[in-house]
């Protein structure tokens, strides 16, 4: 969702260095704690993080909380060096990691557009679905014609 939002409503040339290392924009890139790994084994962000959603978003409509936690299997994230222009054009960062303000939730300002960093679907059950599943459903319901 950030590659496309970079591309088409910024305009920029944009790519994770996962698939294009040399690309112009990198708007996912390894945390700069990852850069310097070389052996990448166990070293992955894995398990469950908190996230602090903000109040007034999709997000927080979901959760109706400002503290969650998902869980996680990733070493590319949104790049830091990026954020202040993603917002400035636009895409609203509607949940944060408490700790150092990694991206956790983006989506768009006015219509329903989601993204989560975590893997949510590995804690949704179907008794208990994720929030942003539920809230995906509903948003779907009320758009049908």
């Amino acid at each position: 969702m950030v590659i496309e939002y970079a591309r088409n409503v910024l305009r920029l040339d944009a790519n994770s260095t996962e698939f294009d290392k040399e690309t112009a924009h990198p708007v996912i890139d390894l945390l700069p704690e990852q850069q310097q790994i070389s052996r990448m084994g166990g070293t992955m962000r894995l398990g469950a993080y908190d996230c602090i959603v903000k109040k007034g978003t999709t997000a927080y409509k979901a959760y109706q909380k400002e503290k969650i936690s998902e869980r996680h299997r990733h070493r590319y994230e949104v790049n830091p060096k990026y954020v202040k222009r993603l917002e400035e054009g636009g895409l609203v960062i509607s949940g944060v990691h408490p700790k150092n303000n990694i991206v956790e939730i983006a989506e768009w300002k006015d219509s329903f557009g989601i993204a989560t960093q975590a893997h949510v679907e590995l804690k949704s059950r179907l008794e208990e679905p994720a929030p942003i599943f539920v809230e995906f459903v509903k948003a779907c319901k009320d758009r049908k014609v």
